[in-house]
């Protein structure tokens, strides 16, 4: 349903928002959006919608907090025998550090998939950390 202007050379195209009463059906406000002004909107909402997606699918690393409570509490209490305040401060340490690295390594996505890869880079990380 593609129509087209008949006018001379000079075509200005544009559109109409009228914002009207729904009881009575008086038109309250009425302004016109040019050409221009479309293309700049298009581009903002294409611009910030791409934003978004990049901060959502690069940026946010966090996995849902029962997870990370989970895989916390699971590295600090690995060890069998009672740690030293200062022994239980640096595993505290090592495993936040670990758990971050690894966070912004895996996806939630691809733990989820599989844990194996997950413990695998959780393991190196760990070693890494100091």
């Amino acid at each position: 349903m593609s129509e087209s202007c008949k006018c001379e050379e000079n075509q200005k195209l544009g559109a109409t928002i009228e914002f009207h009463c729904q009881t009575c059906s008086n038109v309250t406000k009425e302004f016109s959006i040019t050409k221009p002004f479309k293309v700049a909107a298009i581009a903002t909402l294409l611009a910030y919608s791409g934003s978004q997606f990049v901060d959502y699918a690069i940026t946010d690393n966090r996995y849902p907090l029962a997870t990370e409570y989970d895989l916390l509490e699971s590295c600090l209490s690995s060890y069998q025998k009672p740690l030293s305040g200062n022994q239980y401060r640096n595993k505290k340490s090592k495993c936040l550090c670990a758990l971050e690295d690894t966070m912004n390594e895996i996806s939630h996505v691809r733990y989820l998939v599989s844990e194996n890869v997950f413990l695998k880079a959780f393991t190196n990380n760990a070693r890494e950390c100091k």
